[in-house]
């Protein structure tokens, strides 16, 4: 017998007839419903623990070939002074017979534009010694290490060393030197002196705000010319020849994004740029270096950017002068702090860099007519009552601000220009430009 179907399932069959739905897909359209509730219930459930940080999602990460910088635009602000040169009275100044002796008084008047800087190169143009018996101070210079000291102390990065005074007193005062520096401050970057063929090979790249800078230090030669046990490798000079520069400067390019080059070249005392020098910097220009910076002839010289028309662009300092020294005449005390800024800009894959903002500011070493008080000073905080005082005023007459001031943009604006000549690279001169 049939079983009778309850009164309700017999009101919904009359129901669902009547507006054209068989009562047996009911169930299904009401299954679907249920279902689809459950699946957004749970998709709200899974959202609300992830934001909780209950669920925890993998993050992808990009690899070798789909890691692309961003676009950005990046800045970094460097300073730049001249040779770093203690003659004896100097060296004495920052001497104790009862205690450690010490050179920071030299460079307080400077910090603050020291230590503003992101990246700060100096000179340092003799070899260092621990040994206080030890130290010279012209013709032949050994400086004790407590120079090194103030200077890092000072806030300086870049330390260059490649200088015509690097083997006054053979290898191993060069040993010492490299040694010392790597063993006690091994943040501040050595360039130009090498204890071994190895660190000669090995780049000096520095990364400041994301921007990797190269450093490359040459020396026209050395005062010595050729010293007993000196190996080639112990000091980068241009006597290694153009090609081998030119290759040096082309790897820096690959591995960083700014190369700058530091010379040490020129002819004493002469304000003007040589030919040597004219025709290196046109040889740097077309290597693509970015900056160079000269020093050697203990007086400033003009500086300024220089370009070609193959669409070379370099920014060009001949010479900042003595940084510290006691020197007699006023050319050789009146002395500059290169500034300038790199940018990097990162745009569609592709680095660009500009220098932008180079320029030179004045400033003064000073001592009194004792040769006593030496300092460097900015020359927006030297006073005519310092100036007055200076030592120079025995040998090259009066000395006032005014002076110091003229003199400084004599030079400095005389002019910037290059040769594109190439017959003085490979030949080799002495200190006065006196070709071998």
């Amino acid at each position: 017998m049939r079983q009778k179907k309850s009164s309700l399932k017999k009101k919904l069959d009359k129901k669902y007839r009547w507006i054209g739905i068989d009562p047996k897909d009911v169930a299904f359209f009401i299954g679907i419903a249920l279902g689809v509730a459950a699946a957004v219930f749970a998709v709200f459930g899974i959202v609300k623990l992830v934001r909780s940080g209950v669920i925890k999602l993998p993050v992808k990460t990009e690899t070798a070939e789909t890691n692309v910088e961003e676009d950005s635009v990046t800045t970094a602000s460097v300073i730049a002074v001249g040779d770093n040169l203690y003659h004896m009275s100097m060296i004495n100044a920052g001497a104790n017979e009862n205690g450690p002796w010490n050179y920071d008084f030299l460079y307080e008047h400077v910090l603050d534009e020291i230590q503003a800087a992101d990246l700060a190169i100096v000179d340092q143009e003799t070899v260092l010694t621990k040994d206080h018996d030890a130290v010279e101070a012209y013709p032949k210079f050994m400086t004790p290490v407590e120079a090194a000291d103030a200077l890092a102390k000072a806030g300086f990065d870049v330390v260059y060393s490649a200088t015509n005074h690097a083997d006054d007193e053979g290898p191993d005062p060069i040993r010492e030197t490299v040694s010392y520096w790597r063993t006690n401050y091994p943040e501040i970057t050595l360039v130009g002196l090498h204890d071994s063929a190895e660190d000669a090979a090995e780049l000096r790249i520095r990364e400041v705000n994301g921007i990797k800078i190269a450093f490359l230090n040459y020396t026209y030669g050395t005062n010595m010319a050729v010293s007993e046990g000196i190996e080639d490798y112990m000091i980068d000079e241009f006597s290694q020849g153009s090609q081998y520069v030119a290759r040096m400067i082309q790897k820096a390019k690959a591995q960083a994004d700014c190369v700058i080059f530091i010379a040490h070249w020129g002819i004493e005392d002469d304000t003007l740029p040589s030919e040597y020098q004219k025709q290196w910097a046109g040889f740097l220009m077309r290597q693509g270096v970015d900056v160079v910076i000269g020093g050697h002839p203990h007086v400033l010289q003009p500086y300024g950017r220089v370009q070609d028309n193959q669409g070379h662009d370099m920014v060009l300092f001949y010479s900042l002068g003595n940084f510290v020294s006691n020197m007699n005449f006023l050319n050789e005390v009146i002395e500059g702090m290169a500034s300038f800024t790199i940018e990097k800009t990162v745009k569609d894959g592709q680095t660009s860099i500009r220098i932008l903002d180079e320029t030179v500011k004045p400033m003064i070493m000073h001592y009194d007519r004792e040769r006593k008080n030496p300092a460097v000073y900015m020359l927006d905080d030297y006073t005519e009552e310092l100036a007055a005082e200076h030592g120079t005023s025995q040998y090259s007459g009066e000395v006032t601000l005014e002076i110091i001031r003229s003199r400084f943009d004599e030079i400095v604006n005389a002019g910037v220009e290059t040769s594109p000549a190439i017959d003085l690279l490979d030949k080799h001169f002495d200190w006065d430009g006196n070709m071998y």
